[in-house]
């Protein structure tokens, strides 16, 4: 098994989501907390060719990714900045970087080309859903029997899992025993599989004292064949450093940037 390097990313702003959709795209999440901006892009997710970037509503900050359904993006809004509970949808398309539509009440969930949402309305709550192309309200209370959400898919995904250092060398291949026995690594490791290959990231002391993050991806021979340092000069662990979609590894570096390698 072997990885190829696809792209990498790195505007300098805080990667806030990053999220595959369902038809091989990739978006992006940026936000700037000082200036209170959020940014929004979207790129094909093999190639990183870019669909768009860093798109902006009116609204800068105050605004958020809901859901992602079938090539339109579902940007949340809030009832008040300084409140957390969303309420308010724009319907976005990504073929044509055009708002479809706006909703003001609270989205629920996407199932069957329809966008339920609830309102309250001098204290009484009400549900309807649209058509989530065009916004369209349906009338007939038949088209609520049998439409539920849809359960969230994920076993395309890996996601790495701790390990001790004890459980890490009574597995792991001798000659990469060997290359890693010279790291001070503090605490656990992130661990995963994919076919033939392992993938560890793992935080180590470095000769200032402080912590640097660093991911290796080796074969059953205990061959590296991908070694990246994400990030340097830390005073705390980070929170997870890689994941797989498909038959793609996603690597975070630091707070801005992030790989994506294809896993052959």
């Amino acid at each position: 098994m072997m990885l190829k390097e696809l792209y990498k990313y790195d505007k300098g702003r805080q990667i806030f989501r990053l999220i595959p959709t369902e038809t091989n795209k990739l978006v992006i999440e940026e936000r700037d907390r000082l200036k209170k901006e959020a940014f929004f892009s979207c790129l094909e997710i093999k190639s990183g060719k870019k669909i768009f970037q860093d798109f902006q509503f009116e609204e800068k900050f105050w605004i958020g990714i809901e859901k992602i359904y079938k090539d339109v993006i579902f940007f949340h809004k809030f009832e008040r900045p300084d409140l957390p509970n969303h309420k308010g949808i724009i319907a976005f398309d990504i073929k044509s970087q055009t708002t479809l539509w706006e909703n003001q009440n609270k989205f629920l969930f996407a199932s069957d080309d329809k966008i339920v949402f609830m309102s309250n309305e001098s204290g009484i709550t009400k549900l309807f859903m649209v058509d989530y192309l065009n916004g369209e309200s349906f009338t007939n209370p038949e088209e609520f029997f049998n439409l539920a959400p849809q359960n969230e898919n994920y076993n395309s995904y890996i996601y790495s899992r701790k390990i001790s250092q004890k459980e890490l060398e009574s597995f792991i291949h001798p000659d990469f025993n060997k290359k890693i026995s010279d790291y001070l690594i503090k605490d656990y490791v992130n661990f995963a599989v994919k076919n033939d290959l392992s993938f560890y990231s793992f935080h180590y002391i470095n000769e200032g004292g402080t912590m640097d993050n660093i991911f290796f991806a080796v074969d059953n021979n205990g061959t590296i064949v991908l070694e990246e340092k994400l990030n340097k000069g830390l005073e705390k662990l980070e929170p997870e450093s890689f994941f797989i979609k498909d038959d793609l590894l996603f690597l975070l570096f630091g707070m801005t940037g992030f790989g994506v390698y294809q896993i052959l």
